[in-house]
C-alpha cells in the first residue's frame, strides 16, 4: 500500500500536464487550420490578380503573332471581278423613226467598265468564265414628242408634208393606232480567229402596245441570265422601234459581271 500511493501521486501529478499538452495541441491544430484557411484565400486572391494582369499581356502577344504571321505571309490581293454598268446614250440631233431592229449605243463615259471593255455598243470580255448579263429598256410616247418629230420631219429637205395626225408605227408599218411591237434582243457574239462574228440570240423580250394620242404611255423590257463568255467575246442589245426608247439613264441600261470562272 505504501509503495503504491507515491505512483498515484505521480500520475496525479502528472494529470495536469498531459490535458495542458492536450489542450494545447488542439489550439495548435485549430491556428494551423486558421493560418491554412488564409493561406489558401491569399493564394487564391493572388491567382486572379495575376490572370488579370497577364490578360492584356497575352492578348498583346496573340496580336504580335498574327503580326509576324501576316509578316511571313503577304496577303495575297483581292482580284478584281470583271464588270460593266451603262447607261444608255442620250440621243443628239434628229431621231429616226425606224421601226427595225437597232443596236443600242450607250454612255460608256458615265459608265463603269472594270476588266472589260467596249466598243461601238459592244461590251468586250477580256477574261473568260461564266457572266449574268442583264439588260433593260424603257420606251416612252407622249404627244409632245411626237409632234416635234413631226415638226422636224416635215421641214426635212426632201421630204413630204408630214400628216397632221400622230403614229406609232410596229414592225408591219401600220399607222395611228395600231399596236407598237417593242421586243429588246440580247446578242452574244463569239470571237474566232478562222470565222467571221456570227451573232446568236442569248435573250429576247418583247410586248404590243396599243397606245392612243392624248395620253402619257410607257412599257419597260427588262430581261437577265447566265452565259458562259470566253475571251474576245462580245454582247450588246438591239431593240424595234428605238426612236421611242427613254433616255434617262435610270430607265435604260446594260450590263454584265463574272460570277465565276
Amino acid at each position: 500500500m505504501e509503495s503504491s500511493l507515491p505512483r498515484f501521486q505521480q500520475l496525479r501529478r502528472t494529470e495536469p500536464t498531459s490535458n495542458r499538452t492536450l489542450i494545447g495541441t488542439v489550439v495548435f491544430m485549430g491556428l494551423l487550420q486558421v493560418v491554412s484557411s488564409v493561406a489558401v484565400v491569399l493564394h487564391l486572391t493572388g491567382h486572379l490578380q495575376q490572370v488579370t494582369q497577364t490578360g492584356p499581356a497575352l492578348v498583346e502577344t496573340s496580336d504580335d503573332l498574327r503580326r509576324g504571321e501576316s509578316q511571313r505571309c503577304p496577303k495575297k490581293p483581292r482580284e478584281v471581278t470583271p464588270s460593266a454598268h451603262l447607261p444608255i446614250q442620250p440621243p443628239s440631233g434628229h431621231i429616226q423613226r425606224d421601226i427595225q431592229d437597232t443596236m443600242i449605243h450607250w454612255d460608256h463615259a458615265h459608265g463603269h467598265l472594270s476588266k472589260i471593255g467596249y466598243h461601238d455598243g459592244r461590251i468586250l470580255v477580256h477574261k473568260g468564265g461564266l457572266y449574268y448579263i442583264y439588260a433593260k429598256t424603257c420606251f416612252r410616247y407622249y404627244d409632245q414628242v411626237e409632234e416635234s418629230l413631226l415638226e422636224s420631219e416635215s421641214h426635212a429637205p426632201g421630204r413630204r408634208e408630214a400628216s397632221a395626225e400622230p403614229s406609232i408605227h410596229r414592225e408591219d408599218g401600220a399607222g395611228a393606232g395600231a399596236g407598237a411591237l417593242l421586243i429588246q434582243y440580247v446578242f452574244h457574239e463569239r470571237h474566232s480567229h478562222n470565222v467571221p462574228l456570227k451573232p446568236a440570240v442569248l435573250m429576247k423580250s418583247g410586248s404590243t402596245r396599243h397606245w392612243q394620242r392624248g395620253h402619257y404611255h410607257m412599257c419597260c423590257q427588262q430581261q437577265g441570265g447566265a452565259f458562259p463568255l470566253g475571251p474576245g467575246d462580245s454582247i450588246y442589245v438591239s431593240v424595234s422601234n428605238s426612236w421611242l426608247l427613254d433616255p434617262e439613264a435610270e430607265g435604260s441600261y446594260f450590263g454584265a459581271f463574272r460570277i465565276s470562272r
